[in-house]
């Protein structure tokens, strides 16, 4: 697969290719039919369609509330437990959430338990699985893995100064989103991460999460400093 690490490129590239397609599907609830579901995997107007929906989510969602509920947040994976409970979702199982995570994307292999987690979540979600459902799923699957890195890069920086001012710092020097994908002249190409200021992505699908990730990840670093 070709990589692309000119940041220039990176970012013309997020800004102007679409994302692999996933395909359509009518299946039981499963990891597949999750990601068919999200504005993650889609373009245009459905992809506009869905991200509506999780912004909607978002938009009730207050990061100086998220900030607070995370000090003093329990383990493992505090970020989830908290952004579940802000959700109002209180039956939310974090390790179902991370057996999803861990097979989200397209090219991870097929899982059965994580078919089942999927279905587990969208019973705790109140049962009914819609792009609504879904929407809020993806919110905790997608801020499990990079939020629980973006604390451990953090920490890992030993650097000092305010939680914002080591966040800032560990998105430029070691983000937790490595690479992704997108597709150009027909072909999947992988696209480096690693440069400042392109942390939280570009395009139409830059993090529409960004300042409740931040807030999520202060507040953790601020209970353990």
């Amino acid at each position: 697969m070709n990589l692309i690490t000119d940041p220039d490129q990176v970012r013309a590239t997020l800004i102007n290719a679409p994302v692999p397609a996933v395909p359509a599907v009518h299946a039981p609830v499963g990891v597949a039919w999750l990601r068919a579901h999200v504005p993650r995997f889609s373009t245009g107007a459905e992809h506009e369609r869905l991200r509506a929906l999780v912004t909607a989510e978002l938009d009730r969602l207050s990061p100086a509330d998220l900030r607070r509920r995370a000090h003093t947040a329990r383990a493992p994976l505090p970020h989830v437990r908290v952004l579940a409970e802000a959700l109002g979702l209180q039956g939310i199982s974090v390790e179902a959430v991370a057996l999803v995570a861990a097979h989200y994307q397209p090219h991870e292999p097929q899982d059965p338990a994580a078919d089942e987690a999927v279905a587990e979540l969208v019973a705790a979600c109140g049962g009914i699985a819609d792009d609504a459902t879904a929407a809020r799923i993806c919110l905790l699957v997608q801020a499990c893995a990079a939020t629980g890195a973006l604390v451990a890069n953090a920490r890992q920086l030993n650097a000092t100064g305010t939680a914002e001012q080591i966040i800032e710092r560990t998105m430029d020097e070691n983000p937790p989103l490595r690479s992704t994908r997108r597709v150009v002249d027909g072909e999947v190409v992988e696209l480096d991460m690693r440069h400042p200021g392109l942390g939280f992505g570009a395009g139409p699908h830059a993090c529409p999460g960004r300042a409740h990730a931040i807030a999520l990840a202060a507040g953790i670093i601020e209970e353990s400093a």
